[in-house]
C-alpha cells in the first residue's frame, strides 16, 4: 500500500504542477474568451490536484514514512536528507494548497481582467511561487528518497 501511497502523491503532485503551468501560460498568452475559461479550468483542476497530493501525502507520512521511513534515513549515512529536506518539505509544503486557492481566486474573480498589467503581474507573482514550489519539492523528494535507498541494506 505504501508504494500505492507514494504513487498517488507523485502524480497527483506533478498533475498540479503542470496545471498550474497551463493556468499561466494561458493568462500570458492572451485574454480570450477561451483563454480565460481554460485558465479557470486549469487552475480549479491544480486546486483539486494540489489537495489530493497534501491529503495523499499526509497518509503516507503518517502511516509508513514516520514510523518506518525516517527512522531508518536517519539512522543511515544520509541523515541530513531527512534533517534538512525532509523537515522543509513538512513546513512549506503547507503553504501550497493556500497559494494554489489564491490562484483560483484570482483567475476567477479578474479572469475577465486579464489583459491588465496589475492582474497579469499578481497572477504570474503567484503562479510563479506556486510552480517554484512544488519544482523544490520534487528534488527535495528525489533526495529524501535518495537517502532511504541508500540507508537500506
Amino acid at each position: 500500500m505504501d508504494i500505492v501511497l507514494r504513487g498517488l502523491h507523485v502524480a497527483f503532485g506533478e498533475l498540479a504542477l503542470l496545471l498550474i503551468i497551463w493556468t499561466i501560460a494561458e493568462v500570458a498568452w492572451g485574454s480570450s474568451r477561451g483563454k480565460v475559461v481554460r485558465a479557470k479550468i486549469a487552475s480549479l483542476a491544480g486546486t483539486i490536484f494540489t489537495f489530493a497530493s497534501w491529503v495523499v501525502s499526509g497518509m503516507y507520512y503518517v502511516v509508513y514514512y514516520g514510523p518506518q521511513v525516517k527512522p531508518t534515513i536517519k539512522a543511515g549515512p544520509w541523515p541530513w536528507a531527512h534533517a534538512i529536506f525532509m523537515e522543509s518539505k513538512e513546513h512549506i509544503f503547507l503553504f501550497l494548497p493556500f497559494l494554489t486557492i489564491l490562484l483560483l481566486f484570482l483567475v476567477w474573480k479578474y479572469g475577465d481582467k486579464l489583459g491588465e498589467r496589475g492582474v497579469r503581474f499578481s497572477i504570474f507573482a503567484v503562479g510563479g511561487v506556486a510552480v517554484l514550489i512544488p519544482a523544490l519539492m520534487i528534488l527535495s523528494g528525489f533526495l529524501v528518497s535518495s537517502g532511504y535507498r541508500i540507508a537500506i541494506p
